[in-house]
């Protein structure tokens, strides 16, 4: 008996043992945690390089970030907000075309109705019903806020920037071109050719000839499918403006489906005349699928405004932008 109450006594008691226990528990729990911890720690940090990566991925080119003046995001905001006509944010390539035939006809439309009222402006000195060249060139002047006798026009001018005054002389020899009649001055309609020649319906009946001179093999002032459709010619001559299909298919194609409009094989001058027409909605169409193929730049046949001010320059040099411009660099 009195051995086991030995052992007993030399057995450690429980209010010994148990804060040692607690102190083993917490320092496992200690370490439990913090490896938990470390392995969470690790996993954010790959997901969140993960997520780094893949928007570096989403990130559009910086040309879309590009710092665009003010007036040019006006400008493309405000074309592309009446070009979307469904409203969807995205331009399709039929929306663009619409806007873009609206554009051009709004343009004719003001250059003839302005025509003779720019004509009368000019034409005081005498009012003989033509423009001389002097007349032009003193209201170039005025426009300019030169003004004075010859000398001091004279000293004025040469202060001018360089561009400026290349452009006068650019209107010199488009007056030369314009000028059928005299060359020292021009008519009505020669002063819309020469303002607006894209306007005028004499140069588009010029336009005509040249194309029967190229293309009517027989000589009776009609062309067949077949006359149209020769694809080896095709040069109007230096300074003819004038797009035609490349292949003979596609030639056959747009004789039968645009030009010969009732149907009878043969286009006369005055379908050739609707045909090369800047308001036939031909150009629009050949105008916006040019854009889409330099714009597009993820193939999804729809243009964002971000695409827009991605390639800015070539908006704004368009007919969708600026018309007049585009038009007078062609002709």
């Amino acid at each position: 008996m009195a051995k086991p109450v030995k052992f007993l006594r030399n057995v450690p008691r429980w209010s010994t043992l148990f804060p040692v226990l607690l102190y083993v528990l917490f320092i496992l729990c200690i370490l439990v945690l913090a490896f938990s911890s470390r392995q969470s720690e690790q996993k954010y940090k790959k997901s969140d390089h993960l997520a780094i990566a893949d928007t570096k991925v989403n990130v559009p080119s910086p040309l879309v970030f590009r710092k665009l003046e003010q007036s040019v995001v006006n400008e493309l905001t405000a074309a592309f907000t009446k070009a979307d006509t469904n409203g969807d944010k995205q331009l399709a390539v039929q929306e663009l075309a619409k806007y873009i035939n609206f554009k051009i006809r709004e343009h004719i439309d003001n250059a003839i109705r302005n025509n003779p009222i720019m004509f009368v402006e000019i034409d005081h000195k005498p009012r003989d019903g033509l423009v001389s060249w002097e007349e032009y060139e003193s209201y170039w002047l005025r426009d300019k806020g030169i003004q004075g006798d010859s000398h001091m026009k004279k000293v004025a001018f040469e202060k001018l920037d360089r561009k400026v005054k290349e452009s006068i002389a650019r209107d010199k020899a488009l007056w030369m071109e314009a000028a059928r009649t005299d060359p020292l001055s021009l008519t009505l309609d020669e002063f819309l050719s020469f303002r607006h020649p894209e306007s005028s319906t004499v140069n588009l009946l010029n336009l005509v000839d040249d194309i029967l001179r190229q293309f009517d093999v027989d000589g009776d002032d009609h062309l067949t499918v077949e006359e149209f459709s020769d694809v080896q010619t095709t040069d109007l001559g230096e300074g003819k403006k004038f797009i035609l299909s490349q292949n003979v298919r596609e030639r056959k194609e747009e004789f039968t489906k645009v030009i010969d409009k009732n149907k009878d094989g043969r286009a006369d001058r005055g379908e050739l005349l609707s045909y090369v027409d800047p308001r036939h909605p031909r150009y629009a169409i050949q105008e916006a699928t040019t854009l889409f193929s330099l714009a597009d730049t993820n193939n999804d046949k729809k243009l964002t405004l971000n695409e827009l001010f991605a390639k800015s320059a070539i908006f704004i040099s368009s007919k969708m932008i600026h018309t007049a411009e585009s038009f007078h660099d062609e002709f």
